[in-house]
């Protein structure tokens, strides 16, 4: 069976999605098509790993609760016990389907009709779900459609949901297919883990170095771009400053602004001078210890952009509009700003690079075996509870320099968490191992250790524990699982050291066997090595290749595709209309309508609806929208069953627009004579003007 890029499930018509999702698929260059499940099946197309979910590379799923709750109960207002009920089913239903296909689901709760629906059901509902899926890295959950959600008078369309059970307006239709693909975006791209800012221009208005600290101005928009470098802080991502001033200017800045919602406290590093930025750049990620690909910086001016993206082309650079408040739009529309699952360790993430330099600077004032000695390195190793899910899938999804077998998370075995503190801090839950019993061995599949406790001799001690383990459960062996990556040098290295035999397994990947009781005596010996192997392209002078950053993309989205009415705007220039000489404005109309509605559009006012493509989901759309241009209502049956043209149906609205305007006519002339006496009236008549 042919994969498809996205599966579509819902529990009304939400085939309108399709020319939306499908539109954005191409905007990101994703390969595959829009599949739809039938309608209103998303329970069996959950649960059947043939269906077009199955086979999807993502899926969406969008319920309404008056629709769940319904057929519990015959009643979209039936008690809170079956709701919960159904809530339950169908979280289990999503996780099935999830865990069976390994695919990115995002689950839309999406808002009741106001004839029918609950707002109370469809609370309880998205409230449910959402604590179900809390800290779920497989399913997302979808309230609203934000930040696309268009004003309520844009949302509901009644005419189309009774005649065609399709609930929403066009517009909201793009607003639900734009939160649904950047959910899923977040889910399947990496994250960055720096945000590095410029601040002439960026964080203030004004110029520090010419203006003086106290000329700058911190505004209401620019304080929007302070709490959403806030947020970005509050989810763990590191905060830095690459500035071209004098720092002790930007200090004072600071210092002179204390109720700001981001403080020097919370800058994991920063870099100001009179250097170009792509070199301090590059300074900052030798500082922290991580690529230059994990880095956005953000800035105002096309001059520093441009000079950046020349000198590190790994990094993601983005021009931000020179004005406040078009930069703070642009930032809550930067898609790889946003924000997914976060756990405890990212929100110390910061604190965490604060204390490792603190390290750093105890390292520099003492022989190397004196640093380790006054370390107090303490390591815990424990069996890997439900508490510890989040931060282990996180560990297996970002580690890859210190990754033996370069695999995510295991499934099976048993797994153990490892946790650091010294005497300058405490370094979380950094290690992570996935082990099997197999004969004789303990077969470690899984080895991995963040790179910011790396060289400290943790490794070792991991290595010991597994050895003890073997011991005592009467095992001879430990056999590491080891599959060389691009980026796991630094595992190699450490594999380098072992006193072990190499049993190759396939092309590309090894055992390394150690004696169990020689792996529980591993122990480290400090020796002045690399200690955070990021690859010399990324932490030194050297010219790396150039890596597309897809910046154009991430700008043209941040500025251009943030609203419903733009995304629709959009989505029709890619269409074609054929003006025809002597069409009516009606018929040009019709004709426009068709084009964005059809697969072929049409070239004269005499091509007919069906012969171009047109169904009945597509009649009711551009019912609908006749409805909402011209404010007449089209027979369903009678269309439906003809094949009707451009004129033909042009012909009826101008019919119908004449019969409704003569209508309101001769309700006002009897509006009017109903307010008049018998003898009024006689006189009218008698008179020739009746």
């Amino acid at each position: 069976m042919d994969k498809i890029g996205l599966g579509v499930a819902a529990t009304f018509t939400a085939e309108p999605l399709g020319d939306a999702l499908r539109f954005w698929l191409a905007e990101l260059d994703i390969e595959g098509g829009v599949g739809f499940a039938p309608y209103d099946q998303v329970f069996p197309s959950l649960l059947d790993p043939g269906s077009v979910l199955g086979r999807a590379g993502a899926v969406a799923v969008l319920v309404r609760a008056e629709d769940l709750h319904g057929k519990l109960n015959g009643d979209a207002q039936g008690g809170t016990g079956e709701l919960d009920a159904v809530a339950t089913d169908l979280a289990a239903a999503l996780r099935t389907s999830a865990r069976a296909s390994g695919t990115p689901h995002v689950l839309v709760v999406c808002p009741p009709s106001p004839e029918h629906g609950s707002p109370e059901a469809h609370a309880r509902l998205a409230a449910g779900l959402v604590r179900e899926f809390e800290g779920d890295r497989t399913v997302s959950v979808l309230t609203s459609a934000e930040p696309y959600e268009p004003g309520p008078e844009a949302v509901h369309d009644a005419f189309a949901d009774r005649t065609g059970n399709v609930p929403y307006t066009e517009r909201y239709f793009a607003a639900l297919a734009a939160a649904v693909v950047r959910r899923l975006h977040a889910m399947t791209t990496p994250r960055p883990k720096v945000v590095a800012v410029d601040c002439d221009g960026t964080l203030w208005d004004g110029v520090v170095g010419e203006d003086g600290p106290g000329g700058v101005v911190i505004g209401p928009q620019r304080l929007e771009i302070w709490r959403e470098l806030a947020r970005q802080v509050a989810a763990g991502r590191l905060l830095c400053l690459c500035s071209k001033n004098e720092e002790k200017d930007v200090r004072e800045v600071f210092a002179r602004h204390p109720e700001l919602p981001v403080g020097l406290d919370d800058v994991a590093a920063l870099r100001i001078g009179w250097e170009a930025k792509s070199r301090a750049l590059r300074s900052l990620a030798a500082e922290l210890g991580l690529g230059l690909d994990s880095f956005v910086f953000l800035d105002d001016s096309p001059v520093e952009c441009a000079e950046v993206r020349a000198g590190c082309p790994e990094a993601l650079t983005l021009r931000l509009p020179a004005d406040a408040a078009g930069a703070a739009d642009f930032l809550r529309h930067c898609w790889p700003l946003d924000l997914t699952g976060v756990t405890e360790a990212d929100r110390e993430r910061t604190r965490r690079y604060q204390e490792e330099r603190r390290r750093e600077q105890a390292r520099n004032e003492m022989s190397l075996a004196d640093f380790f000695a006054a370390l107090d390195l303490r390591v815990t190793i424990t069996p890997a509870g439900p508490e510890h899910e989040g931060r282990a899938a996180q560990l297996a999804e970002r580690t890859n320099q210190f990754n033996l077998s370069g695999t995510r998370l295991p499934d099976g075995g048993e797994k153990f968490v490892v946790d650091v503190r010294d005497r300058f801090g405490d370094y979380g839950i950094v290690g992570l191992t996935g082990v099997r019993v197999d004969g004789d061995t303990l077969r470690v599949g899984a080895f991995l250790l963040s790179c910011r406790a790396l060289g400290r001799g943790v490794e070792h001690r991991m290595l010991a524990h597994l050895g003890a383990l073997a011991r005592e459960r009467g095992l001879a062996w430990v056999a590491l699982a080891f599959r060389p990556t691009e980026r796991n040098q630094p595992a190699r290295d450490f594999l380098a050291t072992l006193p072990a035999t190499v049993d190759p397994d396939g092309e590309a990947a090894a055992w390394y066997v150690l004696d169990a009781g020689a792996a529980a005596a591993v122990v480290h010996s400090p020796v002045p090595v690399e200690e955070r192997a990021a690859g010399p392209a990324e932490i030194t002078g050297a010219t790396p290749a150039a890596v597309p950053a897809g910046w154009a993309s991430v700008e043209r989205i941040a500025t251009r595709l943030t609203g419903a009415d733009a995304i629709l705007d959009a989505m029709r220039a890619t269409r074609t209309v054929t003006e025809v000489a002597g069409a009516s404005p009606v018929e040009a109309a019709v004709m426009r309508m068709w084009a964005e509605l059809l697969d072929v559009a049409p070239a004269s006012v005499g091509d007919g609806f069906f012969q171009l493509g047109g169904h009945s989901l597509r009649l009711v759309q551009f019912m609908a929208r006749v409805r909402a241009e011209f404010g007449v209502e089209l027979p369903f049956d009678t269309l439906y069953t003809t094949s009707f043209t451009v004129a033909e149906v042009a012909k009826v609205i101008e019919e119908r627009q004449l019969a409704d305007t003569g209508d309101e006519e001769l309700a006002g002339l009897l509006d009017e004579l109903a307010g008049l006496s018998d003898e009024e009236i006689d006189a009218l008549l008698d008179s020739g003007n009746g």
